[in-house]
């Protein structure tokens, strides 16, 4: 194996560059090697050290078969532990269910926990795949913004659920527990159910996540929870992600469907998921604060090095909305095709996330310093 190169930026070590092209994920491979990729939701950290032990150890035991039992598992009680403790709300371990990606999960909450047939909600700008799913289950998709009212007379006109990032991917929103209550009212008005993507909870900087399902017992039987350690240890390779139910029915349904609805977890995730919610939450804050100090360094040097650029600035996430209309190109709607060729930097492209997203685009600021500081220098050579 080649020798890893670590390069120590405000307190975490990164792989270099040539490491991190070595990894061969997604993220490093779309683009040539020329290109800084700053788009896909995959961080550059170093493998959280509880994760890697745990790895190492079930590559040497050759731990290659299907998934534990559930019973032989601790990663129920991990992640109930973790929630507990990290955000005020203790699930029922018996109720905590690993499935292969948190889409995945979605899919299956739309197709088997919502009305048949009904509409499905999804504000925007919105990630991706979010606004794939609905026609995946055979439904039809409603775009709002996240205004209530614009999300109660979708409801009204017949949407039987809806599907919301907590936090909010791609502009980093912590949602309040006004907010989410009234929201769960809504839903509770109009018999819907409220389908939540909380993959990013773990990396809050301001404010505090709360999880839906844990505002009330009304919350619990109209809110269907899925959640990974994919975002927060960088694990999406690994195949495990956790659907978490917090009512009776929803239990019994999840419990009727057959193994080829389900199947699909890594037995690597598995164990790799228990270990970074009970041993990687040292390795958590560290990266918490490391994120925290990037974006407020990002967003104050990103409008000096690109005139004209706006941005948000995010409460949660690695991730930052974009906008480009009021910069050089702001005549071009598609924004991160035109920053890909001419300053070899890679972006999420805008229109991809939806209405709205034209002229926008999202940056990842999960790497390190001296790689978005190139990123930096080529953004401004371009925009002069």
């Amino acid at each position: 194996m080649p020798r890893v190169e670590i390069a120590r930026v405000d307190g975490m070590k990164f792989p270099s560059l040539e490491r991190l092209q070595a990894r061969g994920t997604r993220k490093w491979t779309v683009y040539d090697d020329d290109v800084l990729p700053l788009w896909i939701a995959e961080s550059d950290f170093p493998t959280a050290p509880a994760v890697k032990e745990v790895l190492q150890q079930m590559v040497d035991n050759e731990t290659f078969g299907y998934t534990p039992a559930p019973r032989a598992s601790g990663l129920m009680d991990s992640l109930a532990d973790f929630y507990e403790q990290r955000y005020g709300w203790r699930p029922n371990p018996r109720r905590v269910y690993w499935i292969g990606d948190v889409v995945r999960g979605l899919l299956l909450g739309v197709q088997y926990f919502t009305r048949p047939d009904s509409p499905v909600i999804v504000p925007v700008p919105s990630y991706p795949p979010l606004l794939a799913l609905p026609g995946a289950a055979g439904r039809e998709k409603v775009e709002t913004s996240l205004e209530l009212d614009d999300i109660e007379r979708a409801f009204a006109d017949g949407a039987g659920s809806i599907l919301l990032a907590n936090p909010y991917n791609p502009l980093g929103i912590v949602f309040d527990a006004d907010y989410l209550n009234k929201l769960v009212e809504l839903a509770d008005k109009y018999d819907a159910r409220i389908l939540v993507d909380e993959i990013h909870a773990p990396l809050v900087f301001d404010g505090k996540h709360i999880p839906v399902a844990g505002l009330s017992d009304t919350a619990a039987e109209r809110v269907f929870t899925v959640t990974a350690t994919s975002k927060a240890w960088n694990t999406a390779g690994l195949k495990c992600a956790q659907v978490v139910l917090s009512n009776a029915e929803d239990d019994r349904i999840w419990k009727s469907l057959d193994g080829v609805t389900k199947d699909g977890t890594g037995t690597l995730g598995v164990l790799a998921a228990e270990a970074a919610y009970r041993d990687g939450v040292d390795f958590l804050d560290e990266e918490v604060e490391y994120l925290r100090e990037t974006r407020d360094w990002l967003v104050e040097e990103l409008p000096r090095r690109v005139p004209g650029l706006k941005t948000t600035h995010p409460d949660a996430t690695y991730l930052l909305w974009l906008d480009f209309s009021e910069t050089k190109i702001g005549d071009n709607p598609h924004p991160a095709q035109w920053v890909r060729e001419n300053a070899k930097v890679a972006f999420n492209e805008g229109e991809t996330f939806g209405t709205g997203g034209l002229h926008h685009a999202r940056l990842n600021f999960s790497t390190s310093r001296e790689i978005l500081e190139q990123a930096l220098d080529r953004l401004e050579a371009a925009f002069k």
